[in-house]
């Protein structure tokens, strides 16, 4: 293959004579930075700092496509059918490769000539592939004058190349390098009147340089081949590129990846700013952002774990370097540095084939050596304290040597036998025995060190001291060897159980690479460590525990209420908005749109013949699914009824894992459960109640006994049921300090039914202290007295589970009718209505809401297009219109949503979550939208392109084809809908949308939801939407 030279822009060719070339690591697993070989040359720039760029600030370069050598990812295609069309024809080479014996995932680990990792894993459970493109590097590798720049590169890689994203390239680049020393000059410079006057032509030339681009090229492309959560995320030591595609279209996927990661193109720089400026103040709102930034600085107070945030500072986003950005490209975007990470429906020979064809003529260069900072150890406690409106916790932990030492291992280990959400030492002597509201455990790998993690949230009147204490008598508890060693084989066997859950999804497995990777941790390392874990003893627990968790040498955050006067907000700079040119193609997106497809059939599920009905001798009807991917099972006890029908149904169900029995204390029971392998819960909803036990299918009768006996002989216990109202008070007042809960879901409840809704029809304090716990008893133990049905799915015969369920499974011979269900009808929006809450917090978040028609299942077609080509998605209408044109929002989306039930409603939604001083033109952009749908025919046909192959490519298996029919049974369906929609939407033109959006969309009444604070915000265009009305926490939540 012909060499590519990576041309980066701002204007800049980087040849491989620059860095040198890398010679292919032996090892077989990790990829070694210590190989690198650099010819004898010295241009590797020291940790941290910045290579001298290689080309002269206001000198363009030549295009790429008229550069000898450059090969475009297009011309490498061949009409060969794509991968799957003809399995085996593809021309194929013998690639070497690792792979470890016994493993189920069949994972396979090539090394590329220049460096790249390649991970394989064939799951063809359905025609789809999981793919992660992922680059060791984070924000530790930031400059320390630039720092958030790793996260800002991260979405600049969404906006194209000299080929992707450009009407004419020769001529943007010019300008782009014209905005790029402007920027340069306005973060050198001091004068607040000269940097206003730079920024004014920075402003100017944006507005030219956008002319020329064409926004969202990239997530067209990918969104046409049927992709689904395309994403992106950068966080210490990673950045990590997503997408879910269609197997059909791995090569075409790679022909745009290819094109994608060889160069950086710094396009639409200002309004992109705009979004990360949005994101930064969306982390001031975030308490829990505070807490970590403080909790790391105090663990990692001279290493860039902790004097760098992934978001950056505040006074280096307003003052960018688009030199710097580029320069961390080219020294970290290298294929040595960087790994594919696929599973799913592929074959190996064919997939390593083609992506040595389109990612094997990158060239390896130099990475800049990382050298760890070692930090002093930590001698004395390091106590911080931060301030928000949200409700009160703790964070400690302590420091941890680096991800391959032997201790982390152990580490996590420990972690388990305190915290396994089950079991451990936390959960019984803590969370169940209701001496704190919440407490956990958590190991965090990192490469270069690691952090052993605490944290927990008080009970009204406890402070965080008292938390604090009981955290460090738990720690005390391991070191002085005060838990049995069943307790550590049981957390083995769980971490087991959780990686077999976890493999399961091509995700998993994905997922999983990706940490191998970054981690430089070898696969089989990483797949067997439950093995090394069996032969710990309680001796090497004690020792670690003695060594590393001391009673001084730990980080400790409070985080208490209160107002943050340290909040530092980037202010709304001046931006003109740009032209969405969405009439417009580049060249490269025509040709991509040519290059065939391999039609992936559709498979509908014919819901009869999968599920298999039966009945117990009882006369209790079961559902039975046969699992044949693994040794798990499944088996749910349900009942149509919920809170609607019994709100004192909800309350027992909370009461239950507080309990035992005539036989077992409830800490037993969790033990019991554990010690086999099991998991057993209860929920109810507003119309469904669900008693469930899982685990391994060996231990399913004993489970099976268990939770029987539970249900026949749970015992009430007036002291935890004291403390469980306590729980349920202090949960609810914590509600009331949540941001989020507060918009989507008490305000949003008040909006659809108004003051009286199922979120807010709750039993009452006063009621709550007045309730007899052994009335709840009785109702536990009259819960299959009602009527029931079971669902089965594991690897037992039909006739196996049968037998067991009659033998353990008893219920009285007549079982009870529900209690009616209470009724909550929704409001009709009759005229626009702005519901205000006030609330301390940096940006506002808007929610606008209209009723429209009753559940319509001819609807599901439109509202599915809608939904792709206008509301959600990074090449949506509203994305591009909000977020990449006007800089207006970082977070927005609308929708046509679907009913869960058959006599609700349908409704549109639209979201935009703002900065205050911006919030009147996001809603008046998002109004404007709403009423006047922008046209684009290409676009439109993409979004067709993109939900006809999504539903061709998805496939309902293992227990979701249960659950799927039984959400579409609410709805009044009783087959695979997806059929029909996938023959409605193929014949969609964009006047069938237009019609819609007319119907349905245009010129709708709005109940506006808006939370933000008051002393911010424009009141008074607010009160100009509508009928205004501010409404208090205890209004909307009930108490």
């Amino acid at each position: 293959m012909m060499n590519r030279i990576f041309a980066l822009t701002i204007s800049i060719i980087l040849t491989t004579a620059v860095w040198g070339q890398v010679p292919p690591s032996k090892s077989s697993t990790s990829n070694s930075t210590s190989n690198n070989q650099n010819n004898g040359q010295s241009n590797t720039p020291p940790p941290g700092q910045l290579a001298t760029p290689p080309y002269e600030p206001g000198k363009s370069s030549t295009n790429t496509q008229q550069i000898p050598g450059y090969t475009n990812p297009l011309d490498l295609y061949t009409n060969k059918p794509l991968l799957g069309a003809a399995p085996g024809k593809a021309p194929v080479r013998d690639v070497p490769y690792i792979s470890v014996e016994g493993d189920l995932t069949g994972t396979r680990i090539y090394r590329l000539d220049n460096g790249m990792l390649v991970y394989l894993s064939q799951n063809k459970l359905e025609p789809r592939v999981q793919t992660y493109i992922a680059v060791k590097a984070g924000s530790k590798n930031d400059p320390p004058q630039t720092t958030g720049l790793a996260h800002y590169l991260e979405h600049m890689l969404f906006k194209g190349t000299s080929n992707i994203g450009t009407i004419n390239w020769d001529r943007e680049r010019l300008i782009i390098d014209a905005i790029a020393q402007k920027y340069e000059e306005h973060r050198k410079e001091k004068d607040p009147e000269k940097k206003k006057a730079i920024y004014d032509d920075i402003n100017r030339l944006s507005q030219e340089a956008a002319k020329f681009a064409i926004p969202n090229e990239y997530d067209k492309m990918i969104s046409s081949l049927g992709a689904k959560g395309t994403n992106a995320y950068t966080s210490l030591e990673q950045t990590v590129y997503v997408n879910d595609i269609p197997s059909a279209e791995l090569e075409k996927w790679l022909i745009l990846e290819s094109e994608r990661f060889h160069q950086v193109v710094l396009r639409l720089f200002q309004t992109e700013l705009e979004a990360v400026y949005e994101e930064y103040n969306m982390s001031q709102d975030r308490d829990s952002r505070k807490v970590w930034k403080a909790f790391m600085l105090a663990m990692f107070p001279t290493y860039t774990y902790g004097t760098q945030t992934t978001i950056g500072e505040g006074e280096h986003l307003k003052n960018p370097s688009m030199y710097n950005i580029t320069n961390y490209f080219i020294q970290y975007y290298v294929p040595n540095n960087m790994a594919i990470c696929i599973s799913g429906d592929i074959s190996y020979e064919q997939t390593i084939a083609l992506v040595e064809k389109y990612f094997g003529d990158y060239k390896s260069r130099m990475i800049p050596e990382w050298q760890v900072k070692k930090e002093a150890p930590i001698t004395e406690v390091q106590r911080r304290e931060v301030v928000g409106q949200e409700a009160e916790n703790l964070v400690m932990g302590y420091r941890l040597p680096k991800s391959l030492d032997k201790d982390v291992m152990v580490a996590k280990l420990v972690a388990a036998i305190l915290y396994n959400g089950q079991a451990g030492l936390i959960d019984l002597d803590l969370n169940q025995s209701q001496k704190v509201q919440s407490a956990f455990s958590y190991v965090y790998e990192l490469k270069d060190y690691g952090v052993f993690e605490f944290g927990a949230t008080p009970r009204e009147g406890q402070s965080l001291e008292e938390c604090e204490q009981l955290l460090l008598k738990e720690i005390d508890k391991i070191r002085k060897g005060e838990f049995d060693e069943w307790l550590m084989k049981a957390a083995i066997n769980d971490m087991r159980l959780s990686q077999t859950k976890s493999f399961e999804t091509n995700q998993g497995r994905a997922s999983a690479f990706v940490s191998s990777f970054i981690l430089g941790k070898p696969w089989d390392v990483y797949l067997n460590e439950d093995d090394k874990m069996d032969k710990l003893t309680k001796q090497d627990v004690i020792n670690f525990a003695n060594t590393y968790l001391g009673t001084d040498n730990y980080v400790i955050v409070y985080k208490r209420k209160g107002v943050d006067t340290n909040i530092e907000k980037v202010d709304k700079p001046v931006i003109t908005p740009v032209e969405a040119n969405r009439d417009n193609e580049s060249a490269f997106l025509e040709r991509f749109s040519e290059l065939p497809s391999q039609n992936t059939k559709p498979e509908f599920v014919d819901f009869q013949s999968k599920i298999k009905a039966g009945t117990l001798t009882s006369g209790v009807s079961l559902s039975y699914m046969n699992n044949e991917l693994n040794d798990l099972f499944e088996l749910y006890y349900i009942l149509d009824m919920g809170s609607d029908n019994d709100k004192m149904l909800s309350l027992a169900v909370e009461y239950l894992p507080y309990l035992g029995t005539d036989k077992y204390s409830a800490a037993q029971l969790q033990e019991e459960f554990f010690k086999y392998g099991l998991s057993f819960n209860v929920f109810t909803s507003q119309d469904r109640s669900y008693v469930q036990l899982s685990g391994m299918d060996a231990n399913l009768d004993k489970g099976i006994e268990l939770f029987e006996n539970i249900l026949a002989n749970v015992q009430p216990d007036k002291t935890a049921y004291a403390e469980l109202v306590t729980t349920i008070l202090k949960d609810r007042q914590d509600a009331k300090l949540n941001k989020g809960i507060i918009l989507n879901a008490a305000l949003a409840n008040y909006a659809r039914y108004g003051a009286v809704s199922p979120f807010t029809d709750i039993i009452s304090e006063k009621e709550l202290n007045s309730i007899n716990p052994n009335k709840l008893v009785e109702q536990i133990k009259s819960i299959t007295s009602y009527k029931h049905r079971i669902f089965y799915y594991g690897q037992k015969s039909q006739e196996e589970i049968t037998q067991a369920l009659n033998t353990y499974h008893k219920v009285p011979a007549q079982l009870q009718s529900y209690p009616t269900a209470k009724k909550y009808p929704e409001l009709p929006t009759k005229t626009n209505t702005v519901l205000f809450v006030n609330y301390d917090m940096v940006q506002a978040q808007v929610l606008m809401m209209s009723k429209d028609a009753l559940n319509d299942n001819a609807l599901l077609a439109p509202s599915r297009i809608f939904n792709e080509y206008f509301g959600s998605g990074l090449s949506s209408i509203v994305f591009q219109e909000i977020r990449e044109t006007r800089a207006l929002a970082y977070s927005a989306y609308a929708r046509f949503s679907t009913p869960l039930n058959k006599d609700e409603a349908h409704y549109v939604r639209a979201f935009v979550a703002t900065q205050a001083d911006k919030m009147p033109d996001a809603v008046t952009a998002m109004e404007e939208i709403m009423n006047e749908m922008p046209r684009a025919d290409n676009q439109f046909q993409q979004s067709v392109e993109a939900v006809t192959k999504q539903i061709a490519s998805e496939r309902i298996t293992r227990s979701g084809v249960f659950w799927t029919y039984e959400s579409l049974q609410r709805r009044g369906i009783d087959y695979d809908i997806r059929k029909d929609i996938y023959q409605q939407v193929q014949g969609m033109t964009i006047d069938d949308m237009q019609t819609f959006f007319n119907k349905y969309i245009a010129d709708r009444t709005y109940t506006i939801l808006v939370i933000g604070d008051r002393t911010k915000l424009d009141m008074n265009y607010l009160q100009g939407l509508g009928e205004f009305k501010e409404l208090t926490l205890q209004e909307i939540f009930g108490y």
